[in-house]
């Protein structure tokens, strides 16, 4: 079987607010967050990694105005969730941007998943001072990601039905090379786009995304059919899609660029960082629609 990807949108978006949440999102900004989350090492179990990760999340959030809430979902130190938002004015539903703060033993996880957390943090700063949206924008960090998804599982059963997400999973490697998986027809071989992987539920997100990012940044959106499903069924959008929420996984493909995936050189220096800052951009754009 071979799936033909949708096509990186071209169409011209007004150019003003892009350019000035790029003055708002930084890159300088991103760096630092990722220097401070890789900097114990890794993020998980009982290691230093962690409550060190969670104690800088909670104070950049904190520092931005907006109250975090522990959702603790099980009795170990990394089993928490942190969790903030801007209240919205006329609906119970919200509009979620996420990303895994935990990683394996085997690395500092600059980009898997540092690069993610640090774009939720600045996507916050960026959206705080945002006239009063109709649905909540809510900023997700979820623990358990490299465990079965044990955060964002345990977040969802607390959500309303209508509440969807945007998932950062990795956003930071850009790439003169790139590989696909086998199913893919005419694949991209340059790495300079973000994926935007939605199921047909959550197509509209992708074509939203696509649209706040152009022309400014490549998109290579793919809607996944049933038969393929499995190969991206490996972050936290999965929780989502399972209970029958729109969800969309925003990634720059992982191990199909990025060589250090789960390795002790995914570290700082290896991130491109005004990529990842494009790609915030374009999710606080995408979030500042879907809110209302």
């Amino acid at each position: 079987m071979s799936v033909q990807p949708a096509r990186a949108q071209s169409a011209q978006e007004p150019r003003g607010l892009f350019h000035i949440l790029m003055h708002m999102i930084s890159a300088d900004r991103l760096r630092d967050h990722v220097a401070a989350l890789v900097a114990h090492g890794p993020r998980c179990g009982d290691l230093p990694g962690v409550p060190a990760a969670l104690r800088y999340i909670t104070d950049e959030l904190s520092g931005l105005g907006l109250v975090v809430r522990v959702e603790r979902y099980g009795g170990e130190l990394h089993d928490v969730n942190l969790v903030a938002e801007i209240e919205g004015g006329t609906s119970d539903d919200a509009v979620e941007l996420a990303a895994h703060w935990d990683t394996v033993d085997t690395t500092p996880g600059a980009d898997d998943n540092a690069s993610g957390v640090a774009g939720v943090l600045e996507a916050a700063r960026a959206l705080r001072d945002l006239d009063l949206p109709a649905r909540t924008i809510r900023f997700c960090l979820f623990g358990g990601e490299e465990d079965g998804f044990k955060g964002s599982t345990a977040h969802v059963r607390q959500i309303t039905p209508d509440t969807e997400s945007i998932i950062f999973e990795m956003i930071g490697r850009t790439s003169p090379t790139q590989s696909s998986p086998s199913f893919l027809l005419d694949p991209p071989t340059v790495g300079d786009f973000i994926a935007l992987i939605a199921n047909p539920a959550s197509a509209g997100l992708a074509d939203a995304f696509a649209s706040a990012a152009a022309p400014h940044l490549p998109t290579f959106p793919l809607v996944m059919p049933t038969e393929a499903m499995e190969v991206v069924l490996r972050s936290d959008h999965v929780p989502y899609w399972n209970s029958g929420r729109r969800s969309l996984l925003v990634t720059d493909t992982a191990e199909y660029r990025n060589l250090d995936y789960h390795a002790a050189t995914d570290t700082l220096d290896r991130l491109d960082l005004e990529f990842a800052a494009k790609v915030t951009t374009a999710a606080v754009r995408t979030i500042t629609r879907l809110a209302g």
